[in-house]
């Protein structure tokens, strides 16, 4: 991870598509209320299960004021899909070029014990 991305930072504004198809900007969606982010891999069960727990997360964040945005590794269908399989009424972007994972140089990796 970038080392200027800590705690009360401005995080960088990528725009990046939307799960309707339109270009979004981070800082538009955030408004002037706190906002959390997530980048699941939406192939991977254990992003899937933990998605589905940020549903009823989401409930208590809206009553808070506070947003939640996920970006996905996914092009857009398959970003809209994983969407409605877990039940997100949150904004899902689209990065299938990764621009935000290389540009945070957030290291992926597979799990060893997972494969079978």
């Amino acid at each position: 991870m970038r080392a200027d991305i800590v705690a009360g930072a401005v995080f960088p504004d990528y725009e990046l598509t939307d799960h309707t198809g339109k270009h979004r900007k981070l800082s538009d969606l955030q408004g002037p209320d706190p906002c959390s982010g997530a980048q699941p891999r939406g192939y991977c069960p254990k992003d899937r299960r933990q998605a589905e727990g940020l549903v009823q997360l989401h409930h208590e964040m809206e009553v808070g004021y506070s947003r939640l945005v996920t970006i996905s590794t996914d092009n857009m269908l398959l970003t809209n899909e994983y969407r409605t399989g877990v039940g997100g009424h949150w904004t899902f972007l689209s990065d299938p070029g990764r621009k935000v994972q290389k540009d945070l140089d957030i290291a992926e990796y597979t799990d060893p014990n997972t494969i079978r």
